[in-house]
């Protein structure tokens, strides 16, 4: 049986912590499940990196890349999408949230 294929979804994130934890949840409570979250923390300074990094102690399909400096969304999703092993990617911003059967619509 081949194996299912994995999907990189890449988040790129600053100061969002009144919506980054329904985005995270919906990547996460897919029905598809054979997915790799990588949350690119672009500097948050609100609380926002407390929050992902409780998600990522608990559950091992997430990865945190912790930017230095400030760079802007496009810089993050690059860093995030140079690490990803997937064999298909989608980004998401911050404050996005998926339906829960979106990917696996995606990959039928």
């Amino acid at each position: 049986m081949k194996n299912k294929p994995l999907v990189s979804i890449i988040v790129a994130v600053y100061n969002m912590k009144e919506h980054i934890r329904q985005c995270i949840k919906s990547v996460l409570n897919q029905s598809y499940n054979t997915l790799e979250l990588i949350l690119v923390d672009d500097v948050s300074n609100d609380g926002t990196a407390d929050i992902i990094q409780e998600y990522a102690d608990s559950d091992k399909r997430v990865t945190i890349i912790r930017h230095k400096d400030n760079s802007g969304a496009q810089v993050a999703r690059n860093s995030g999408i140079a690490v990803s092993q997937g064999d298909y990617i989608i980004t998401l911003d911050h404050d996005d949230y998926l339906a829960p059967d979106a990917l696996q619509h995606a990959i039928d």
